[in-house]
């Protein structure tokens, strides 16, 4: 497998897969997926989709919430998603699905970088894009009507014949433009009610999102944040329960279980690549945080 093709939950994939019709609940193309109920979204996953396993989507989402809940974990963070919720989950954000409530009900859409190639970005929409961005907004009444009718158009306009290229562009545009409208207000009312202390974890796990592959030192996300690797340590401890190599240390055994489950990596060219010094390294570290080994790990044991 290349590396290309290494990470998974992908519209490409869902795309060539014939099992996969669109229907009145689910439509597909190579630059566009669109659910419109928890009955797509389950026709699709049966033949891609396994929980409790971590994803990398290719493509981000937007996701809208309807009723019932999701327990995730996105880029580390256990989070639950809830009526009344919109969820912005930017390309190669890392996805591992725990729960599914049985009365869940929710719309969600995906779009390939390719699709605003050209096209005028708002600036969370380039954000998005870039891969930086994880948004989960509470929506009042007003603003949830607003996002329900644009995805009511969205979803009427996707099926024109032909597919109506910048049509489909602008709304996305303009949706991502309203979002930032919710998103920058929301910022401004968390900032009076984040500690000092809960500031810098989220800062510190932004950078553990970022470099955790390369750099597993307290030294180096320290001097990111202008602490002292004894104060960020207690600060990560006092915060979260959990020291900073904790942190650390399950974002590197992350990308590890994706290189072993979705590549055909051997296990010294994943070594190399997550920085070990060789793979005997590798494979008593990952064997100390998991209690297998990567061959067993990879082979399902």
């Amino acid at each position: 497998m290349e590396q290309n093709n290494l990470l998974l939950l992908a519209l490409k994939q869902i795309f060539e897969l014939s099992a996969i019709p669109c229907n009145k609940y689910r439509f597909v193309s190579a630059e566009l997926g669109f659910v419109r109920s928890m009955r797509g979204v389950l026709e699709i996953s049966e033949q891609i989709f396994a929980f409790g396993q971590p994803y990398r989507l290719t493509e981000g989402r937007v996701l809208f919430m309807h009723a019932g809940c999701i327990r995730v974990r996105a880029n580390l963070i256990e989070l639950t998603l809830k009526p009344h919720q919109l969820i912005v989950a930017s390309p190669g954000t890392i996805l591992q699905v725990i729960e599914i409530s049985k009365d869940c009900e929710l719309e969600m859409f995906a779009f390939t970088n390719g699709l605003m190639e050209g096209w005028q970005k708002e600036v969370l929409l380039q954000t998005f894009l870039q891969g930086r961005l994880y948004v989960q907004l509470d929506l009042p009444e007003k603003e949830e009507k607003r996002i329900a009718a644009f995805f009511d158009l969205l979803w009427d306009i996707v099926h024109d014949k032909p597919f109506p290229r910048d049509m489909v562009r602008s709304l996305i545009s303009a949706l991502f433009h309203q979002i930032n409208i919710y998103r920058m207000r929301e910022i401004s009312e968390e900032s009076g009610r984040l500690t000092r202390q809960e500031e810098v974890f989220n800062r510190f796990l932004s950078l553990v999102n970022k470099y955790a592959i390369h750099e597993r030192s307290v030294v180096f996300y320290a001097d990111r944040l202008y602490l002292t690797p004894r104060y960020l340590s207690t600060l990560i401890k006092q915060t979260s329960d959990r020291t900073v190599m904790d942190w650390v240390n399950e974002a590197v055994v992350q990308e590890a279980k994706l290189l072993l489950r979705h590549s055909d990596k051997l296990v010294y060219q994943i070594a190399d690549e997550l920085n070990f010094p060789n793979a005997s390294f590798f494979c008593k570290y990952f064997r100390r945080l998991t209690g297998k080994t990567p061959h067993e790990y990879r082979h399902g044991k």
